[in-house]
């Protein structure tokens, strides 16, 4: 689960940097904007950086948890 968590959101992340790349060459950056609007996300950048930030968020939550969970098996097999 955590690696397809970290392909979607390398995924994610790579799109919202194209499409930004791709909108400040052609000049039209400010279209991008907003990001969030009327509690949702807009337009296909809006919806990129949206499952970038989420899928990065609930990965690091994963790693965290199973890092925790290898600290405390070890120091219960330590008692």
């Amino acid at each position: 689960m955590r690696f397809g968590l970290y392909g979607v959101s390398l995924v994610s992340w790579g799109l919202a940097i194209w499409l930004f790349m791709d909108a400040q060459q052609g000049h039209h950056a400010l279209k991008l904007l907003p990001i969030i609007d009327y509690n949702r996300p807009q337009g296909i950048f809006g919806w990129a950086v949206t499952i970038a930030v989420v899928c990065t968020f609930v990965s690091i939550g994963v790693h965290n948890q199973r890092v925790y969970q290898l600290r405390a098996r070890r120091h219960s097999s330590q008692k």
